[in-house]
C-alpha cells in the first residue's frame, strides 16, 4: 500500500481473450468447484466524488462505508443501505494524504491515518484524525511521529495500531539497488490506547527494529496491520519479507519470522502476449495485506515490492502464528485469473497479478456471510479482480468465485451484516459492489 501512483489503464489489461464477465459467475463457472451456500452478484459500481478510492471501512450497522482519497486529500462517506444505488453522504477534507481508515466498534468515530510527509523522506510525518461519523468533522488529531500506512483496531475497540512505515525514497541507491534499504529513519508501530473518550486517547511507539526474520532489521518499514480479539497486531514488513506479532496491551513484540520464498516451476515470467505457466520461479513472498482468520491463522496477499526482488510471491499464503506455512496458492490464483480472462500478461516480467489486498469474513464484528461460511477475499491490483475462497478448511481453501472489479483494486471490505463485498479501485476512482445471495439447497 503506497501513496497512489496513477497508471495507464492499458497496463492492467489482460492480453488473453477477455470473457466479458459482466456479472460475477457462480461457483459452477469453475468446473469441479463446490457450491459454498451463496453467490456474490455484481451491482453497478459507484464513482466517488473526488479522485481515487483506496481503503474502505464500514460502520458496525453495515449501512455506511468510509473511503480514503489521497488524491483529493479527503475521506468520503457513502450510504450502502441500498446496494443497487449507493449514495454519497459527504466528504471531510484533511491536511495531508489519508492512507487508511477504520471505524470504532460503537460507530461513533472514523479514525484516519494521514500522511503529511510531502516527499521529505528524511523527516517523515503524519497524524491520526478522529472524525465524528454523525457530525462529519474532525474532533481531535494525534501526532503519529512518522509517515503512516495502515490502521486497525481490536474488535472491542480498546486498542489499535498504525503501521508507521517511513517509506523509503525509491530514487535513492543503496548497495547498488535503486530504492534500496536501509534508509532511516526506521518505521515502527504506533500503538493506540483508546480507553475512554477521544480526549483521553494516546499514541505510543513500538520499536520493530532488530527483529529476527527481517531482511533489513534496521529498517522494518511496516506496511499492513490487523488486530485480533486478544489485542495482538499482525504486521507485514513487506520489503523485509517478514511478519511481526505485537501485543498491543504491553507494547511488546511476541514473535517475528521470515515470510520465506515461493519455489515454483509453473509461473509466467515473460511479457510475450501468451499466458503460459511453465517457467521456474524462486522469489520472496513480500506480503502486503494481512488478516487474522477465525482459527487464529494469518492470511497474506503476497504482492512483492522490493526493487532487488522484482518477482514477488504472485499468490497468497495461510501462515500459523509461529510462521509455518499452512497453505499456499502456488499457481492456482494466477490460473484462476487466466481462466477468467484477467491475467495481466503485460506484467509477467515484473510482479504479475500483484495480489495486494486481503480480507477475511468470519473474524469481524460483522459476522459471517450466510451465518456459517468463512471467506477469504484476495484482491489482484493488476488483474482488476477479487478472488473468493471458502475457508471452511483453512488448510485447504477452495476457490468459489472470481469477481471482476474496476481498475487497480486497492482495498477489499466484507460487510456480512449487509451481505456486501466492496472493492475500492484506485485507478478508476470507483467502488465495486457485490451482493451476497444465499442459496437454500
Amino acid at each position: 500500500m503506497k501513496t497512489p501512483l496513477r497508471r495507464s489503464a492499458a497496463l492492467g489489461l489482460a492480453l488473453v481473450p477477455f470473457t466479458g464477465l459482466a456479472l460475477a459467475p457462480p461457483a459452477s463457472a469453475f468446473p469441479g468447484l463446490p457450491t459454498v451456500g451463496g453467490t456474490f452478484v455484481e451491482e453497478a459500481p459507484f464513482a466517488v466524488s473526488g479522485e481515487v478510492a483506496e481503503i474502505l471501512a464500514a460502520t458496525p450497522d453495515g449501512r455506511t462505508v468510509v473511503y480514503t482519497d489521497a488524491g483529493a486529500g479527503e475521506v468520503g462517506f457513502v450510504d450502502v443501505s441500498r446496494p443497487w444505488a449507493l449514495r454519497e453522504l459527504g466528504t471531510v477534507e484533511l491536511e495531508g494524504e489519508p492512507t487508511s481508515v477504520t471505524v470504532t466498534p460503537d460507530g461513533r468515530y472514523a479514525l484516519v491515518a494521514v500522511d503529511t510527509t510531502d516527499g521529505d523522506f528524511e523527516d517523515p510525518s503524519g497524524y491520526l484524525a478522529v472524525i465524528s461519523v454523525a457530525g462529519r468533522g474532525v474532533v481531535r488529531t494525534l501526532d503519529l511521529g512518522g509517515q503512516p500506512d495502515s490502521i486497525a483496531l481490536a474488535p472491542d475497540g480498546t486498542v489499535g495500531a498504525v503501521a508507521v512505515e517511513n517509506q523509503r525514497d525509491e530514487e535513492v541507491e543503496v548497495d547498488d539497488v535503486e530504492g534500496g534499504l536501509p534508509q532511516l529513519p526506521a518505521g515502527f508501530l504506533a500503538g493506540l490506547d483508546l480507553t475512554g473518550t477521544p480526549a483521553a486517547w494516546t499514541v505510543s511507539p513500538i520499536d520493530l527494529t532488530g527483529l529476527p526474520g527481517a531482511q533489513f532489521p534496521a529498517d522494518p518499514e511496516p506496511e499492513f496491520v490487523d488486530v485480533d480479539a486478544d489485542g495482538t497486531a499482525a504486521v507485514t514488513l513487506q520489503e523485509n519479507n517478514a511478519i511481526a506479532l505485537v501485543d498491543l496491551h504491553s507494547g511488546t513484540v511476541l514473535n517475528s519470522f521470515s515470510a520465506g520464498v515461493v519455489e515454483r516451476t509453473d509461473a509466467d515470467l515473460t511479457d510475450d502476449g501468451v499466458v503460459s505457466f511453465t517457467e521456474p520461479l524462486t522469489a520472496p513472498r513480500e506480503p502486503d495485506g494481512i488478516q487474522w482468520t477465525a482459527a487464529g491463522n494469518l492470511v497474506t496477499a503476497d504482492e512483492g515490492d522490493y526493487a532487488a526482488d522484482p518477482a514477488g510471491g504472485r499468490g497468497w499464503t495461510v501462515f500459523s502464528p509461529a510462521g509455518d506455512v499452512v497453505w499456499e496458492a502456488g499457481a492456482s490464483a494466477e490460473q484462476a485469473l487466466a481462466d477468467g480472462g484477467r491475467y495481466p500478461d503485460g506484467r509477467s516480467g515484473d510482479r504479475g497479478a500483484e495480489f495486494e489486498g486481503a480480507e477475511v469474513a468470519g473474524f469481524s464484528p460483522f459476522g459471517r456471510f450466510g451465518g456459517t461460511t468463512e471467506f477469504a477475499f484476495i484482491g489482484s491490483e493488476r488483474g482488476d479482480a477479487v478472488l473468493v475462497y471458502d475457508m471452511t478448511d483453512e488448510t485447504n481453501p477452495q476457490l468459489a468465485q472470481l469477481l471482476p472489479t474496476g481498475e487497480a483494486p486497492e482495498g477489499v471490505l466484507a460487510v456480512p451484516r449487509s451481505n456486501l463485498l466492496l472493492a475500492s479501485n484506485e485507478d478508476s476512482g470507483t467502488i465495486s459492489v457485490f451482493r451476497y445471495v444465499p442459496t437454500f439447497s
